[in-house]
This record gives structure tokens, sequence and C-alpha cells, in this order.
């Protein structure tokens, strides 16, 4: 009895070692092609394609430039210069503290259109459009 005990024992230890034997052979043929494929030669992106495209950097104009804050950490930072409608009369609009007509140059943008309670500035340089508006007092609010 011990002796078939013993047997079966010896005969698993056997299995499991040839078991984890192949498994490691596998293990390294794996290996063997990743780095073959990695040995191979890569061709990368065709010069005229890195060319085409833009850069991920924005350029500032002389007014931004001037407009730079520096953070604690020493990094420099642009402030946009946000646009505010503050009122609408006459054909003439008050934008950030200063009165425009149409066809004057706020910034980058012209003022383009006038209506009621709406003003768009259109851009110089591209075709983006600004839609300003006023803001409505809040009735919530009551100054005594």
């Amino acid at each position: 009895m011990k002796k078939i005990v013993s047997l079966i024992v010896m005969a698993s230890v056997t299995l499991f070692a040839a078991q984890e034997h192949s498994r490691r052979i596998a293990l390294i043929q794996d290996y063997k092609m990743m780095f073959e494929r990695i040995s191979q030669k890569r061709i990368g992106v065709h010069e005229k394609e890195i060319e085409r495209v833009k850069p991920p950097f924005i350029r500032l104009t002389k007014e931004e430039e001037k407009k730079i804050v520096v953070k604690k950490d020493g990094t420099k930072v642009a402030v946009k210069q946000e646009y505010t409608l503050q009122a609408i009369f006459n054909n003439r609009a008050k934008i950030s503290g200063k009165w425009y007509k149409k066809g004057d140059t706020i910034g980058d943008y012209l003022l383009a259109t006038i209506k009621n309670d709406v003003v768009y500035l259109q851009s110089k340089t591209d075709d983006l459009k600004k839609r300003l508006t006023l803001r409505k007092k809040n009735e919530k609010i009551s100054i005594k």
C-alpha cells in the first residue's frame, strides 16, 4: 500500500514538473516572438504628414502678450479678454466699459451686428463669432 501511494505521489510530481516545464517553454517562445517583433525596423510617418500638422501652441497677439499672469509655481498664463455687454442705446453698444458702434474694432473682433438685446462680434482672423447678450437683472434681489 505504501508503495502504491508513493508511486502515485511520484507520478503526480513528475506530471506537475512536466507541465511546469512545458509552460515555461511556451512563455520563452512568446518572449522570443515579442523580442523579434520589437527588433524589426518600424516605418514612421512621412515628413509631409508631419508638416501638415498644426502646431499645438497658441500664438498671442501683442495685446494678449501684455496680459500675462505669472502663477505661484512660475508658469505664465495668458489672460484672454472677456467681453461683457453692459448696454445698448441708439445703435451703440457699451462693451466692457466702452461705447462702440457697428464696424468698430474690439480687440481681435469687429462689431458686426447690434440688435435689441444681442451684439455679435466677428473675428478678424477666422470665421468665429461671439454673441454677447444683455444680462437680465435678477428680480429676486431688491436694493433698498
